[in-house]
């Protein structure tokens, strides 16, 4: 399965990857002293691999909360593209745990996944996040498989609680090759993991 290029006009398709060669829409609201950044060479295969670092304080002003979000490529119809989960390359810099979930946005209102933990000053880490209907929890909406017939925000997020705007912390997360994949099936996910190795950033 190749990665395939992103494009802000397509909807979100089965083996996009968002390799963080730029910044690609993604977000973590304005204003906010601690943007989300592209990061040369930060990636898991070293040189010439560019990760995304996200960075909060911990404050309750802007940026006190480890949150990124994309509202453009990795919107639509998940069911339809045979998309039930979203496998990434997570890295905590941070001397504080970090509990990692997706929350989507959609006609049925807000879900999260469960949690990914990454320890403390972690390499780097793949996990991958069910979207199965059945496995999302109400972060206030009320239909799971509505808001993934029609996402309209995607997001990551550091959150132990129930909670799709993100919890408070000092700390940063790089993130990497975010993947659809067609199921969360651990043998389904190593051997695309290991498949993806042969594909270097553009």
């Amino acid at each position: 399965m190749a990665c395939l290029p992103l494009s802000s006009k397509a909807a979100v398709t089965l083996g996009q990857t968002e390799d963080f060669s730029g910044i690609h829409g993604w977000d973590s609201g304005s204003p906010n002293p601690f943007p989300p950044q592209v990061v040369p060479d930060s990636g898991p295969l070293g040189a010439g691999d560019s990760a995304l670092r996200i960075t909060s304080n911990g404050g309750t002003g802007p940026g006190g909360r480890l949150i990124v979000f994309n509202e453009t490529l990795w919107t639509g119809d998940y069911p339809a593209a045979g998309i039930l989960a979203i496998a990434a390359d997570l890295r905590n810099g941070g001397s504080t745990p970090l509990s990692i979930r997706l929350a989507v946005n959609g006609a049925g209102g807000w879900f999260v996944t469960s949690v990914a933990p990454v320890a403390a000053f972690s390499g780097w880490v793949n996990q991958v996040f069910d979207l199965r209907p059945s496995a999302l929890t109400s972060a206030g909406g009320l239909d799971a498989a509505a808001t993934l017939s029609a996402v309209s925000e995607l997001r990551v997020l550091h959150s132990a609680a129930v909670d799709f705007r993100g919890a408070r912390v000092s700390s940063s997360l790089l993130l990497d090759n975010l993947r659809a994949v067609p199921e969360p099936s651990g043998v389904l996910i190593v051997a695309l993991a290991g498949f993806g190795c042969f594909f270097r950033k553009r």
